[in-house]
């Protein structure tokens, strides 16, 4: 976060939330081979919005590179309160 937005709490934040060996194991992903030196607290996962829509992501955070990328809900972070509206 910068300056700009620190003390602000209606500026958005994005939280990224620590991906564990074993998880990047089941992902095909061997970190002594793949990233050398790394460590797996170098891998993050949180959403981003692309020219596809929402995705949420795994990445290498020192280099960006994307481990793995998968749909998200279709507007992202916003829920509509008539998402689980049922009417009869």
């Amino acid at each position: 976060m910068n300056d700009s937005t620190s003390g602000n709490p209606l500026a958005p934040t994005v939280r990224r939330e620590d991906v564990t060996a074993d998880e990047l194991a089941a992902l095909g992903i061997d970190i002594a081979r793949d990233f050398p030196g790394s460590t797996e607290a170098d891998f993050k996962r949180y959403p981003v919005l692309s020219e596809g829509g929402w995705f949420i992501v795994v990445k290498h955070q020192p280099t960006l590179t994307s481990v793995r990328r998968v749909p998200w809900e279709r507007l992202g972070p916003i829920s509509l309160t008539s998402k689980n509206l049922h009417i009869e």
